[in-house]
């Protein structure tokens, strides 16, 4: 109804349109493919090789590569000619042992079908000279050798005495005298108190001893193995002084 005196006329309304697009997308026309992962190639394991064969592979390797030049800068285990055999481990074609004219434990390449007994000799001069033949690989560590090793090593410095004997003889106990007041060098060898060392330098008179068989019989001693064990912990320690290896070495034979 319209109020009495006034024409009523209905108002139109204008909605508005929203400022946001409301329009959804058009339905996708194919639906994408999504690639497959590939599998991997499988890796099949390796086989493992034999102690002898990889044994085998170190010598073949160790012989392809390329000789190792002798060094002249004044390291005297690069000087050595000759060596003594502690240990041969024919496994990997190594030996251990120690230098003649300095007594520095060293490791030795050398390619030999029969196992080379201890205190055997091996020429490192690298001329060819001597055999059997090797060549130094570098030092030998006390703590990495094997047991067997340490055990021999202070037996073989023994025969190396002995065999040189008529040397260590002269050299050391015609011609050992006091290191100090109260200290004779005799005393350096083990067992060998104040009382002894006076004793055998009495022995030994002026003459001296003629030979290392008359040396120990006289003194009741093994002076290979009294001189063997003192060169011995001079190897293992190298601050001991003072160093008979540094006066009695090399042999004059």
């Amino acid at each position: 109804m319209s109020r009495p005196g006034r024409d009523y006329t209905p108002r139109k309304f204008n909605k508005a349109k929203p400022s946001v697009d409301t329009s959804m997308p058009p339905p996708a026309t194919g639906r994408k493919e999504i690639p497959k992962p590939q599998k991997k190639p499988e890796q099949q394991p390796q086989r493992q090789q034999r102690p002898q064969q990889r044994s085998q592979q170190r010598r073949n390797n160790r012989g392809n590569q390329r000789p190792q030049q002798r060094r002249r800068d004044g390291q005297p285990l690069y000087d050595a000619k000759w060596v003594r055999v502690v240990e041969h481990d024919m496994s990997e074609g190594v030996v251990t042992g120690f230098t003649e004219d300095t007594v520095i434990p060293c490791r030795i390449a050398i390619e030999s079908s029969e196992a080379l007994l201890p205190s055997m000799r091996i020429y490192v001069g690298g001329d060819g000279k001597g055999s059997p033949s090797g060549s130094i690989l570098g030092g030998a560590r006390m703590d990495k050798m094997s047991n067997s090793a340490k055990m021999d090593f202070p037996l073989i410095i023994q025969l190396f005495v002995e065999e040189h004997g008529k040397h260590f003889v002269d050299a050391f106990f015609n011609k050992a005298g006091n290191l100090s007041l109260k200290q004779h060098a005799f005393e350096l060898l083990a067992g060998i108190g104040n009382k002894k060392a006076l004793q055998m330098a009495e022995l030994r008179g002026s003459s001296g001893f003629s030979s290392m068989q008359e040396l120990n019989e006289k003194c009741g001693i093994d002076s290979a193995e009294l001189l063997a064990r003192r060169f011995f912990s001079e190897v293992e320690d190298r601050t001991l002084q003072p160093r008979l290896i540094d006066h009695l070495f090399p042999v004059n034979a």
